[in-house]
């Protein structure tokens, strides 16, 4: 960060001060003017150029980090990073812990996108992210994997459906929502964990998206959604909860 970045900022109101730096600079990262990889100017320079004292800068630099967005190393300074997605994910889960979210919520959840994320895919997938997606369905007919081991292949071959649907926000709620699908995953696979009980589904819907056939697509995620919930309905009926 440049020395005329810095005498460039504005002037600060009277509202938080804190509040204000961490705005200013969220700004200047954002827009690109402070790039990842950059590091941020030290406290003593920061605290000149605002006119603040260091608590404020401090407070600010805490509040960056709390949201993914720099990392402070010691000896070196505070470098800009993006883990925004992954603050956003801890942030999302606690809330919706306090929600009291059901698993018949996320699923209604992910009726809502993965169905036309997976027909985008079948449009736009590249042969890179056709291949990203085959490598995950490969990583699933191991059956010697543990449930855990094979909740997480199942969750990262949806995000990679995701990922080819060449929508970012598609992508960045996958990834937002990792902590909530993978227990998803995971609720769903139990109590008779089986990997070729699901497997088939995830077959169907590589093979739409290798056929790139949008319509097709759509109803097998479609049908791999419905057989998520038939699963639920029997778990719920035997009064089985994550």
């Amino acid at each position: 960060m440049s020395a005329e970045l810095l005498k460039a900022l504005p002037s600060l109101a009277n509202d938080s001060v804190a509040k204000q730096v961490t705005d200013i600079l969220t700004d200047l990262i954002v827009t690109g003017k402070i790039k990842q990889g950059d590091y941020l100017p030290t406290e003593e320079d920061l605290c000149r150029e605002f006119g603040i004292g260091r608590s404020s800068v401090r407070e600010a630099i805490k509040t960056l980090e709390s949201r993914g967005m720099v990392r402070k190393f010691h000896g070196k300074g505070v470098v800009v990073i993006d883990e925004s997605a992954q603050a956003t994910a801890k942030l999302l889960q606690i809330a919706l812990k306090l929600k009291k979210t059901t698993m018949k919520d996320i699923l209604e959840f992910r009726n809502s996108i993965e169905i036309k994320m997976t027909e985008l895919a079948a449009s736009r997938a590249t042969e890179e992210q056709i291949k990203v997606i085959s490598d995950n369905l490969e990583k699933m007919r191991n059956e010697e994997y543990k449930l855990e081991t094979f909740a997480e292949y199942d969750y990262n071959f949806h995000k990679s459906v995701a990922d080819a649907s060449g929508n970012s926000i598609f992508s960045l709620m996958m990834e937002t929502m990792r902590p909530m699908l993978y227990n998803h995953i995971i609720y769903t696979l139990n109590p008779e964990f089986n990997p070729e009980n699901c497997n088939h589904f995830h077959e169907t819907i590589l093979n739409t998206i290798i056929s790139k056939d949008p319509v097709a697509a759509s109803e097998a995620m479609k049908s791999h959604l419905a057989g998520t919930k038939s699963v639920m309905d029997e778990l719920e009926r035997a009064n089985i909860t994550i």
